[in-house]
């Protein structure tokens, strides 16, 4: 902790400075702070400063930058998350995502705010390497946790993904990608990787459509080293529709499917293999709203449908069901105290061996009071019934604090308090080979105590996070009738702590840049994978009004392999992205060099990772 304890006397020296000077460098602002608006915190569109949590909003401009390199790369640039699997094949399954520590049972993906799982992954998580990152209209991440609000799993982090919306006038956009997709040191020959996509969109008598199609394919890496390559292949279609029964009530009902086929190979012991997979996923969904005086009626209901199947030496097929339903009540009193009060009910069924089957229902109250002096206060309560586990009770308690510096800066002190649930999966709990149908529920406990100093060019933010476990779930050793282990609970407290410091601000009139430090470390905890050092930045630099260059780093510290033993060695990587928009036809011509400099640096021992690769595309807009 020595290090942390002098990472934040530097960013307490660092806020004495802003405190006395108007500028964090040489640019002079003119004008008043402006406050982005977040929602995913609280659920209702509340400024920034006025949310107790860190928020991280990704909009439509940046998802289109990284539309060659993937949803994973993506969300890895940003402060305190990163996405374990991202660098390897395409086909690799399942990628883990990392936020605070935590893995992806700890944390909650949303898509248009309901709640996507698959019951037959270990767990009970979602791959969000079955989406299309051309479908994404935006992205919000709330970092820490939020089970009061949004229910088991919200341990860490809730990643909440809007998918694009039908406009007032039709649109269609198509989008072509050819590229690479290979390991360091090889020749760029072939063009072995690409996708494409069509999107629809518009309004017919007051209904509106949407229809978007799109296919990502690789054939050019393998999965584990060697010679033989892995094809893999996606598909995704969308199709929605919008409108309004009356002037107060809106509703959306959409279907998503997700197609993947992808090779891979032996594990245990690790060698190629003419091993395949296949994953479908259907995803129903329903939002409904009627505003009232003052206040909403909402609903948000999901199902999705989950088909796995693995060729391999021991075949294997797994079929799930996840229903989702959010009938949730907000108001708004006097424009200073916002409150939910919700129900949610929870469905999960898996179908293999064995048919298990899991519901929850919970009850939920989540209050925001705003104060004109600027303190802020967030607290939630949700009662959880499951129908294994019986009763548990989870809290947040929330409080910030935000006043002005000067005419052109604004500081932001941030803490919560939170307790977080999370059952065992169906996997974990009753798989023939590897379960544990004894298994008690992971609660966490999680504290945080921040910081954020923002103007409209700059923004500096720290966040210390503390977060126990207890009981926490584990794979366990070997015991009687189980030679290679099983899931189990942990007998020790197992703790996670880090601090994590992002700098976002402004070079020069036009040039934006963002650079981010987290340290995670933890008692007796998992971090194989997680570096205790991390380091990213971005750069956005603009030739032109036209013409845009980003320069993306990422440095990874040294890590524990996934044998618990082995130390990895730290690496770093270097990303060059060219956009240049066309006016006539409205078009966006773009190029990007994955691992500019062919770093040859390993995730898994013997698994292949990405060298130097190319993308280049067009994307056009009717």
């Amino acid at each position: 902790m020595k290090l942390a304890n002098a990472l934040l006397a530097t960013l307490l020296s660092l806020y004495t400075i802003f405190a006395q000077y108007q500028t964090l460098d040489s640019i002079a602002v003119s004008t008043k702070y402006l406050d982005e608006v977040v929602v995913t915190d609280s659920r209702f569109a509340l400024k920034r400063s006025q949310s107790g949590k860190t928020v991280i909003k990704i909009k439509q401009e940046e998802i289109q930058q990284f539309s060659g390199l993937g949803l994973g790369i993506l969300l890895s640039t940003h402060l305190g998350i990163d996405v374990i699997g991202k660098n390897l094949y395409s086909g690799h399954n399942p990628s883990t995502i990392s936020i605070r520590g935590g893995r992806n049972r700890q944390v909650l993906i949303l898509i248009d705010g309901i709640r996507v799982s698959d019951p037959s992954r270990i767990d009970n998580d979602f791959d969000i390497n079955a989406l299309s990152i051309e479908m994404i209209e935006s992205i919000e991440i709330v970092k820490g946790a939020a089970s009061s609000l949004y229910g088991s799993s919200a341990a860490t982090g809730v990643i909440n993904i809007t998918t694009k919306k039908a406009g007032d006038s039709f649109r269609f956009m198509s989008k072509k990608t050819w590229g690479t997709e290979q390991v360091a040191n090889q020749p760029f020959d072939r063009i072995n990787a690409g996708n494409h996509m069509i999107h629809l969109s518009g309004s017919l008598s007051s209904i509106g459509i949407n229809l978007a199609y799109s296919e990502r394919y690789s054939e050019g890496m393998t999965a584990v080293v060697g010679e033989v390559p892995d094809p893999f292949n996606k598909v995704n279609f969308n199709a929605g529709l919008y409108g309004q029964l009356t002037p107060k009530l809106k509703w959306k009902l959409a279907w998503n499917r997700d197609d993947v086929e992808a090779d891979y190979d032996n594990s245990f012991p690790i060698e190629q293999a003419e091993f395949k997979y296949f994953t479908l996923l259907d995803r129903f969904s329903l939002n409904t709203q009627y505003d009232y005086t003052g206040g909403s009626l909402n609903l948000n209901a999901g199902f999705q449908q989950n088909k796995r199947e693995f060729q391999s030496t021991y075949p294997i097929d797994y079929e799930s069901d996840n229903l989702n339903i959010d009938l949730f009540n907000k108001y708004i009193f006097n424009n200073n105290f916002y409150t939910i009060v919700g129900f949610q009910y929870q469905k999960t069924t898996m179908k293999a061996d064995y048919n298990p089957e899991v519901a929850q229902s919970d009850l939920y109250l989540n209050s925001v009071y705003l104060d004109p002096s600027g303190l802020n206060l967030n607290v939630g309560v949700r009662f959880n019934y499951h129908n294994s586990y019986k009763r548990h009770w989870i809290y947040s308690l929330n409080p910030s604090y935000s006043f002005d510096l000067n005419s052109d800066y604004q500081m932001k002190i941030l803490t919560s308090y939170s307790k977080a649930f999370i059952a065992p999966g169906l996997y974990q709990l009753y798989d023939p080979f590897y379960g544990n149908s004894n298994l008690i529920p992971e609660n966490n406990l999680s504290f945080e105590l921040g910081s954020e100093i923002r103007s409209n060019q700059n923004t500096l933010s720290a966040v210390y996070f503390n977060r126990k476990e207890e009981p926490t779930l584990i794979f366990g050793p070997p015991v009687e009738g189980f030679v290679y282990g099983r899931y189990a609970n942990s007998e020790k407290k197992i703790y996670y702590r880090g601090l994590e410091i992002g700098y976002d601000f402004q070079l020069f009139d036009s040039v934006k840049a963002r650079l981010n430090y987290i340290f995670t470390e933890t008692t007796d905890g998992d971090l194989r994978g997680i570096p205790k050092h991390a380091i990213n930045g971005v750069i956005d630099l603009p030739l032109s009004d036209q013409t845009h260059l980003n320069l993306v780093g990422q440095y990874s510290g040294e890590r524990i392999a996934n044998d618990s033993t082995t130390l990895l060695e730290a690496y770093s990587l270097f990303t060059v992205q060219l956009n240049h928009r066309l006016k006539k036809p409205n078009a966006n011509v773009f190029f990007s060099v994955y691992n500019l400099f062919d770093t040859e640096y390993v995730i898994i021992p013997q698994y292949a990772t990405r060298g130097r690769n190319l993308m280049s595309g067009i994307s056009i807009q009717l």
